[in-house]
C-alpha cells in the first residue's frame, strides 16, 4: 500500500512541476509585445465667417474616433481658455448612432449620444463659458456626420479652423 501511495506521490509531484513549467512559459509568451497598429490621420483646415459651418464625415471604422480641433488666433496673444476642443466618438454602424466624450476649451467635458443629446459634442469659448466661440455638432447621425460651427452673435472676425481625425 505505501509503494501504491508512493507511487501516486510521485505522479502528483510529476503533473505540478509539469504545471509550473507551463504557468512559466506562458507568463513569458505573454509579456511580449503585441505588434503594432496603425492609424490612420485625416486633417481639414478651413476658414469661417460668423454664422458659418464646415460638415465632415466619420470614417467608417469599428473603432473610437479622436476628432481634436484648434482655433489658432492670428493676434499673437493667448486666448483663455484655450483655443481647443476635442471629442471621442463612436459611431455605431448597426443603429446609426453616434456617442460622445467632449471637452470644451476651458477643460469641462459633455457625453451624451445622437438618440438622447443636445447634438453638441464640444466648444471653445470665448472668455467663459456660456460665451460660445465655436462648436463641435452632430450635423446627421444617420449619415455620420459633425459640424463645426462658428457663432454668429459672439463673433465678427474669420475664423481659421484646424480640424483632425485619428481612427
Amino acid at each position: 500500500m505505501s509503494n501504491k501511495l508512493a507511487r501516486h506521490f510521485f505522479i502528483l509531484c510529476l503533473c505540478l512541476s509539469s504545471f509550473g513549467v507551463l504557468a512559466q512559459s506562458q507568463e513569458t509568451s505573454s509579456s511580449q509585445p503585441l505588434p503594432p497598429i496603425t492609424v490612420s490621420v485625416r486633417q481639414y483646415t478651413f476658414f469661417l465667417k460668423p454664422g458659418g459651418s464646415f460638415t465632415f464625415g466619420l470614417p467608417k471604422v469599428a473603432s473610437p474616433i479622436r476628432i481634436e480641433i484648434s482655433s489658432p488666433s492670428t493676434n499673437g496673444g493667448v486666448q483663455t481658455p484655450s483655443e481647443l476642443m476635442w471629442a471621442l466618438v463612436n459611431l455605431d454602424s448597426g443603429s446609426s448612432n453616434i456617442t460622445w466624450i467632449g471637452t470644451n476649451s476651458d477643460g469641462s467635458t459633455l457625453g451624451s449620444n445622437s438618440l438622447t443629446g443636445t447634438g453638441v459634442l464640444a466648444n471653445i469659448y470665448g472668455g467663459s463659458a456660456p460665451t460660445t466661440i465655436a462648436s463641435l455638432i452632430v450635423a446627421n447621425a444617420s449619415a455620420g456626420t459633425l459640424s463645426v460651427t462658428q457663432s454668429s452673435t459672439t463673433t465678427s472676425i474669420t475664423g481659421k479652423y484646424i480640424v483632425r481625425e485619428y481612427f
